[in-house]
């Protein structure tokens, strides 16, 4: 089914090509203000429309810090011509620490200007700001604050309190990279916040490489009297966001969507996966030109977004999200494995999306991938954290994500030469191959997908039931059996997706192909749960059937918002303490299974058996998963409720 393609596509992609595109886009990139952002989506356009695609065009979102898409308030506008900070001994004598000129990521996105002279004032070290008991007002009021903690979870803290600024070497531990300088794109007051808004304190922050900081550390530790000198000229307004877009037809008017975050600073995050997406445009559409692939039934979209921000934009201006049957997202998936926290990733889609693009994604993966065998790659649970949230129900795109995680991520150290082209090569083949398939699927490419559906579904449950045999001990025999009778209807629906790609006269030829199917992985299910209740000394035993009951049984939540939640319409001191739940995978899994019919307590079962570990968590077990702070379940779906998130 795929192999052909894959060896067709093989002489099209170029990973040199893809490795160039990626040069320029990080050339434009590393800026990250939003003037160069233009420039970089002038740049894909322009690319988009060399490869001979159709419908290019660059659509512009406000960036006006007001403006709310789903539940993401848009970001200010941010451009900086000069940034440069300098320590100052006691003798006057100066050092430069940090100059945007040389290394971009030197000044937090969103600092805000000094005057135009600059300012200097007294350098302050607090280790850990969040911790108050370690200082006072008075030691920071009119000083700089040098601090290793994350410049933008003590923004507001440090600046409430008069300090002039921030000073930091903060880096994420697992990076490991003592001459990298972290790069800091999260400026809200709102320690769970993302973007400046209308409503945030302007400040600015410098950063340092964990090197110079600790070097910095030892002169203050010796009593040297320090001063910090400042100079930022910055300009922080409203604006706009581009979004570039392109397509290859289709002769319908459904479409598959390829997207991927441009506009950050790094070359592997994600100017890397921006060109593996215009190496899989020019590859398909140099193949379809040529006449050596037929122009597939459904378009398909290429769609270079602001991480998140655009995307939702996208999805609630754009009508095109209705008829997008499915996506994938491109997100740091290419960089070299000598810098890899883990291999290149598949994550599926969450269990209430379950479809059948995630059989047909890991299938193309594992064809492409074995031909290079010195490439590590795996599968991975689903996650919240990038592009792929148009999975969301309210949205209903099936989006696997491939990524991978690296050392260099949001660091300085993210350059061209953390880039592999020879990734970026196999993952081109990998998304053109993923996107053709779907675009062109008929009757008979439907069956083939859900074929490899059921394949998938029957392994699954095999490597489950051999999980549940190893933690058995440690759970009841109930829950395991149960475990494995969730998982199998799971199954069972992504093979039921397939019918989605069809018209409704064959979708009734086709449907009992697919219930066959599907009673075969429900049958696999019985028989790994009955092997399972064997080895546990109870052949026959059958589980007592959940009962939702209490409170949470009783309401029906209805979402009212599009997309996974931020609270970013909600200021932060109408909150009553809750944090923002921006990148919390259990509430987008919870809120998944929210569709209006079922009751709260059904939703949170179903959503504790997603994430399930060793067993099986209680509703509020599952509230402290999205924060430890949570009282409830029911206080939290109420507080939802009192900020029209939710209805029931």
């Amino acid at each position: 089914m795929f192999r052909d393609l894959l060896t067709l596509l093989e002489p099209q992609v170029d990973g040199r090509r893809a490795w160039e595109d990626a040069s320029a886009i990080y050339a434009l990139d590393r800026h990250f203000t939003f003037s160069s952002f233009h420039h970089s989506a002038r740049y894909t356009a322009d690319r988009l429309r060399a490869a001979g695609l159709s419908s290019v065009e660059i659509l512009e979102a406000p960036a006006d810090g007001r403006t709310i898409f789903g539940d993401w308030m848009m970001p200010l506008a941010w451009d900086v011509d000069q940034a440069t900070f300098d320590v100052i001994a006691q003798d006057g004598s100066a050092e430069r620490l940090a100059d945007r000129a040389e290394i971009p990521a030197c000044l937090a996105m969103w600092s805000a200007p000094t005057p135009p002279e600059g300012v200097q004032a007294e350098l302050a070290w607090i280790e850990n700001p969040a911790d108050r008991k370690s200082w006072t007002q008075e030691t920071i009021r009119g000083k700089i604050v040098f601090t290793s903690a994350h410049p933008h979870s003590v923004k507001r803290l440090l600046l409430e309190q008069g300090a002039v600024g921030i000073l930091s070497d903060y880096q994420p531990r697992e990076a490991d990279l003592p001459d990298a300088v972290a790069w800091i794109n999260a400026w809200s007051d709102d320690p769970g916040g993302w973007a400046q808004t209308n409503r945030d304190a302007l400040g600015w922050s410098f950063q340092i490489s964990p090197r110079r900081g600790a070097k910095l550390r030892g002169r203050l530790q010796t009593e040297e009297h320090l001063r910090g000198r400042a100079l930022v000229r910055s300009s922080i307004q409203p604006g706009t966001l581009p979004t570039p877009t392109a397509v290859i037809p289709g002769s319908g008017r459904e479409e598959i969507l390829l997207l991927g975050h441009q506009f950050e600073q790094g070359a592997v995050d994600n100017a890397a996966g921006c060109a593996v997406m215009l190496e899989v445009a020019r590859a398909l559409q140099s193949l379809i030109s040529e006449g050596k692939l037929p122009q597939p039934q459904r378009s398909i979209r290429f769609l270079f977004v602001s991480e998140c921000y655009t995307t939702l934009f996208w999805v609630e201006h754009a009508r095109r999200a209705r008829r997008t049957v499915a996506g994938l997202c491109l997100d740091a998936a290419c960089g070299i494995p000598d810098l890899a926290l883990r291999p290149l990733e598949i994550c599926v889609n969450p269990h209430s999306q379950a479809s059948y693009v995630d059989a047909l994604l890991l299938a193309v993966t594992r064809e492409a991938m074995a031909t290079a065998p010195a490439y590590a790659w795996g599968e991975r649970p689903f996650t919240m954290g990038t592009d792929n949230l148009i999975v969301d129900n309210t949205i209903g795109i099936p989006c696997p994500w491939i990524g991978a995680s690296s050392r260099t991520w949001h660091t300085s150290a993210d350059t061209l030469d953390a880039v592999d082209s020879r990734c970026q090569e196999l993952v081109a083949r990998i998304c053109a191959a993923y996107a053709y398939l779907i675009a062109s699927a008929d009757e008979g490419r439907a069956l083939d997908f859900a074929h490899l559906a059921a394949a998938r579904g029957k392994a699954a449950l095999a490597a489950a039931g051999i999980s549940e045999l190893d933690r058995l001990h440690q759970n009841d025999l109930d829950d395991s059996l149960l475990q494995l009778s969730y998982l199998a209807e799971r199954q069972a629906e992504a093979i039921g997706t397939a019918l989605k790609l069809l018209p409704a006269p064959q979708r009734q030829q086709a449907r009992p192909h697919l219930r066959a199917l599907q009673r075969e992985v429900r049958r696999a299910g019985r028989d790994e749960a009955a092997a399972l209740a064997r080895r546990a000394g109870r052949p026959g035993h059958t589980p007592p059937t959940h009962e939702p009951e209490g409170m949470l049984a009783t309401i029906r939540p209805r979402r009212l918002v599009t997309g996974p939640l931020t609270f970013d319409r909600v200021s932060p001191e109408a909150r009553g303490g809750q944090e923002s739940p921006r990148w919390s995978t259990a509430l987008f899994a919870l809120l998944n299974w929210c569709d209006g019919r079922r009751s709260l307590a059904e939703a949170a079962h179903l959503a504790a058996r997603e994430l399930r570990a060793i067993r099986t968590l209680t509703p509020d077990e599952l509230a402290k998963q999205i924060h430890p702070e949570v009282a409830s379940l029911l206080d939290y779906f109420q507080f939802l409720r009192r900020h029209n998130y939710v209805t029931w």
